[in-house]
């Protein structure tokens, strides 16, 4: 029996989906998952000796062995490097002062695993071709095989010998340029590879979408479908000209941006006052003593980027706050609160209260960011987030502009707009297309609707 077979590996969840030409089967991937477990976190975890844990159990077992875990950070002999320093960029033997220095690092000695979310958002960066783990150099492609390889076990009774799996790409990678579009797919096809999914095709996941809605709502008239699939990691566009069984892309465009850059832009305006931004902190200079605010932006970037938020854990950081601290009232509070985060690695959960308010927002118009151990609870509100994306959802606005542009259509002539990913929820996104499309917005399948347009195209590639 032909099948055909479609994986969308998401920034935050995959998802996979068989074809037979008239039912769609979504696999089900992760018992620790949410019911019916047919989407799969797409998490990575490698602890000390190597060995992988795969999706939501991946997730759990960070947290029960990291959270919360004192960071001991030790410095570390990385090696000699030796350059040269010249006013010019052409060189010749002799040119120039040669420089040589012993390179150190602190590390955490005692971390017992590595927790990787979002590497889908690395696969386009081609200057990022490996990432120190444990001492051991990993491939980018390397860290994103074990999760292929797990929903290859998954499928591997059900898929037909010799299919192409048909794996989704979003139109433009994070980066941008075409040049990353390019690496990022040849990335993905060795990882497939690697996996043992044989042959795989790169696949559009907002024209995947669109095919998606198309099979549950058979028509044989034209249709023109604009297809908003807003995910953790991109906002990807579409429009299609259907007719019947038939149809053609007209255009496409994409936007990086995604849930997972919302929740730093709730963390930066609502989580970071509390960690001790805008905090002031007196110092001596000279005979006399100054007020200057505490240099929260030493703090910044590993606090966004989770994963490397323990590398904050050095003695020049820590008595940095601890000086801070001396301020008292307010001051301490706050400075508290960053030393008991980056001392007892708590990044991961903060992101978690964010990203639970952030969901929360979608059905109510108030919500709280609470982490207990942090004593953090920080109100937010719809307004506050509505102003936050204001910036991002022009920017969105002009990408469908472009889109309706490059098709030479006016918004009137879009017969249906299908909103799917999980970020495609966020009511100031959902008004806005109201206000463009009134009356022509639909949801559909928001967290599987690509992996089952993906099978059908796989199908249908078999079938000619």
């Amino acid at each position: 029996m032909k099948l055909g077979m479609g994986i969308d590996f998401g920034t935050s969840n995959s998802s996979v989906a068989l074809f037979d030409g008239q039912v769609v089967t979504r696999v089900a991937l992760d018992p620790a998952a949410p019911p019916p477990g047919d989407v799969m976190p797409t998490a990575l975890y490698l602890d000390r000796r190597l060995a992988a844990t795969i999706g939501q159990a991946a997730i759990d077992r960070y947290i029960r062995e990291n959270v919360g875990r004192t960071v001991t950070l030790r410095r570390e002999l990385v090696g000699d490097v030796t350059f040269t320093v010249a006013d010019t960029d052409e060189t010749r033997p002799g040119d120039g002062l040669q420089v040589s220095a012993t390179v150190h690092a602190y590390t955490d000695q005692e971390q017992p695993g590595r927790l990787f979310r979002g590497v889908k958002r690395w696969l386009g960066n081609a200057k990022l071709d490996t990432v120190r783990v444990f001492g051991h150099r990993f491939r980018i492609v390397s860290l994103v095989t074990p999760i292929l390889a797990q929903l290859e076990r998954l499928t591997r009774e059900t898929r037909p010998p010799g299919a192409v799996v048909y794996v989704g790409r979003p139109v433009h990678y994070e980066g941008g340029a075409d040049a990353a579009d390019g690496t990022a797919v040849e990335r993905m096809r060795e990882a497939c590879g690697y996996a043992g999914l044989g042959a795989s095709a790169p696949w559009l996941e907002p024209i995947a979408a669109t095919l998606s809605y198309l099979h549950d709502r058979p028509d044989s008239g034209e249709r023109i479908v604009l297809a908003y699939d807003f995910g953790g990691g991109t906002l990807d566009l579409s429009l299609i000209r259907a007719r019947g069984a038939t149809w053609e892309i007209l255009a496409t465009r994409g936007l990086g941006f995604g849930g997972d850059e919302i929740n730093r832009m709730l963390f930066r305006a609502k989580v970071f006052p509390e960690l001790g931004l805008g905090t002031e902190q007196r110092v001596p200079v000279a005979t006399a003593w100054k007020r200057v605010r505490f240099p929260f932006e030493r703090f910044a970037p590993r606090l966004l980027n989770w994963p490397m938020a323990y590398e904050l854990n050095r003695p020049e950081l820590r008595e940095t706050i601890v000086q801070g601290m001396r301020e008292g009232g307010d001051t301490r509070l706050k400075l508290g609160r960053l030393l008991e985060l980056i001392t007892r690695n708590r990044a991961y959960a903060v992101v978690q209260a964010i990203e639970g308010a952030k969901v929360e927002l979608s059905s109510r118009t108030h919500a709280r960011i609470r982490e207990e151990s942090l004593d953090l609870d920080v109100a937010v509100s719809r307004a506050e987030l509505d102003r936050l994306l204001e910036p991002w959802l022009d920017r969105v606005d002009s990408c469908l502009d472009s889109l309706l542009e490059a098709a030479d259509l006016p918004a009137a002539a879009v017969d249906v707009v299908v909103r799917t990913g999980g970020s495609s929820s966020i009511p100031a996104a959902i008004a806005r297309l109201e206000r463009r499309f009134p009356g022509r917005v639909v949801e559909h399948d928001r967290f599987t609707s690509i992996a089952a347009g993906l099978a059908i195209a796989s199908f249908r590639a078999l079938a000619e």
